[in-house]
């Protein structure tokens, strides 16, 4: 705990393809009396102007502009939380990190790419990792263009960060969310190896994009690393 027992400040780093937005329901069902700072890349959201990013040390240096080190507790989703652990790194042993929807980077492969060139296809890449995007997103050509891009360019952006993860290893604690119908979190244990400090598992209900579909229980396991902080 903080002191005068307030609870340490929590950083939300969305998935792909999703804005701060992301987290409004996760943000209500953590409550008032959290200090959350919600992490917004170029391309979405209020930055919805600004071109998205392919380099995964440009897009670090964003969040770090973000993020400020008095943050207790990073909670990243799917890409998030690789972004979440090179931030980790920068943050040190006092900030813990809370991995959720995504393998360890160092076990697991690179991202089959062919095809990202077109929307079908990197639609379907991006629903391969757990993510797909609408059914009706191709139906308006000018939101067709607007979507492909910005799926092209998290998609090469989750390849960096993976490489630049890969033989990561932080100080911080390390706790893992694992999704019950997320076919990619087969092992949440090997993340132990990104890290010297403790590592653990909690199990959900729910699919890769947890935040979405499960916020109560992604908040109450939020709420317990933060009472522990």
């Amino acid at each position: 705990m903080t002191p005068a027992g307030r609870l340490p400040a929590v950083a939300l780093i969305p998935p792909a393809c999703c804005g701060a937005g992301y987290f409004r329901r996760l943000r209500r069902a953590l409550g008032a009396g959290v200090e959350i700072c919600g992490v917004e890349l170029p391309g979405r959201g209020r930055r919805y102007r600004e071109p998205a990013l392919t380099s995964a040390e440009r897009a670090l240096r964003d969040v770090q502009a973000q993020v400020p080190h008095s943050v207790g507790v990073v909670y990243g989703e799917s890409l998030g939380a690789y972004i979440g652990l090179a931030l980790l790194a920068e943050h040190g042993v006092r900030t813990c990190l809370i991995a959720a929807s995504n393998p360890a980077p160092r076990t697991r492969d690179d991202i089959d790419l062919a095809g990202i060139d077109s929307l079908d296809g990197a639609a379907a890449i991006l629903s391969r990792l757990g993510g797909g995007p609408p059914a009706e997103l191709g139906q308006d050509p000018a939101v067709a263009a607007q979507a492909h891009a910005l799926i092209r360019s998290d998609l090469l952006l989750s390849q960096g960060f993976i490489e630049l993860t890969r033989r990561l290893v932080v100080d911080g604690d390390v706790r893992v969310l694992a999704g019950s119908e997320d076919g990619g979190m087969q092992q949440p244990e090997d993340w132990q190896r990104h890290t010297r400090g403790s590592c653990s598992t909690v199990r959900l209900t729910g699919p890769h994009l947890l935040s979405g579909a499960n916020p109560r229980g992604v908040a109450d396991a939020v709420l317990a690393v933060l009472r522990e902080r």
